[in-house]
């Protein structure tokens, strides 16, 4: 119990502290999140996934292992999720809401600074190349879930194609493999913007949270949450394994792949006129819960 509180306190605790702070502000000053949205899709997010890259160490099998996860449980969230909706019989809106709550998982606002408070620097290059390939395959899904029936699947593939991160995390393999040294000023800027992706994405988080909203069917919503922080970790652990993950590779991977619906949930969900207030509620309720799933998942893993 005292490892318990002490990775509450110490690992997750910092994390909500900084979310909770934005939440009153945003409720209190009510400020616009698509303008920072924008900046970190767009320039902070892929300087980080860049810099991650340049600098991880991995070896070839470790980063192929981490991308295996991440493919293999979007994958599996996505097949879960179409069992579970029809056998709850849910419409078609809220059906595609479930699916993308549970496949859109928060790999980067919340789960890389986690994995850097619980494992160290080593933990949070790992889940930037984790955030890396959740992003470009959930992201995929989720587009298509959220805009089936209501939008071009194609025209929203393409939007998908036109955010930057996945070229900057392979311009960053490139400058790794190559051992290209960067100019000084390049390398500093880039470091900069880097370093202001963390504190901007839990500041996103903060914000997306304070929009949310409770007044949604419980039953789906308690589904979706445990699915997300319950059945996935269950899933994630035989696959690390059988694909040969140890050490703080395996315990990234786990972790990662138990997080709380991402706020990209709700953006899909509005953006392709989905269920929008469920997905919001899911962010809400999977974040808070996390609190006490993850605390006790890093203390199994630690342990």
């Amino acid at each position: 119990m005292a490892e318990l509180l002490s990775i509450m306190l110490n690992v997750i605790s910092p994390i909500f502290i900084i979310v909770g702070i934005v939440v009153l502000i945003a409720r209190r000053l009510n400020p616009d999140p698509r303008g920072l949205s924008t900046i970190l899709v767009y320039l902070f997010i892929p300087s980080l996934a860049f810099t991650g890259i340049v600098q991880s160490d991995l070896r070839g099998g470790e980063v192929i292992g981490l991308a295996a996860v991440a493919v293999g449980m979007s994958l599996l969230m996505a097949l879960v999720g179409l069992g579970v909706s029809r056998l709850a019989k849910f419409d078609r809106k809220l059906e595609s809401a479930f699916l993308i709550s549970i496949i859109l998982v928060n790999a980067a606002n919340y789960g890389i600074p986690l994995n850097r408070f619980a494992f160290g620097p080593d933990g949070e290059r790992q889940a930037i190349i984790y955030y890396v390939m959740s992003v470009m395959m959930g992201n995929v899904l989720g587009v298509y879930f959220a805009s089936r029936g209501e939008a071009s699947v194609k025209a929203a593939v393409l939007n998908v194609l036109k955010v930057p991160i996945a070229y900057a995390a392979l311009a960053g393999l490139i400058v790794n493999l190559a051992e290209i040294t960067l100019p000084l000023p390049v390398e500093r800027a880039v470091g900069i913007l880097s370093q202001a992706s963390v504190p901007g994405m839990l500041a996103l988080l903060g914000l997306k949270l304070a929009e949310a909203s409770l007044s949604v069917r419980w039953r789906p919503l308690l589904l979706a949450t445990g699915i997300r922080l319950v059945l996935a970790p269950l899933i994630a652990f035989p696959m690390a394994a059988l694909l040969g993950l140890t050490g703080t590779t395996f315990q990234v991977a786990i972790v990662e792949s138990s997080m709380p619906t991402a706020v990209l949930a709700n953006a899909l969900a509005t953006q392709f006129n989905s269920d929008a207030e469920f997905t919001s509620a899911v962010t809400l309720v999977s974040t808070l819960a996390s609190i006490v799933t993850l605390s006790i998942l890093i203390a199994i893993l630690t342990g």
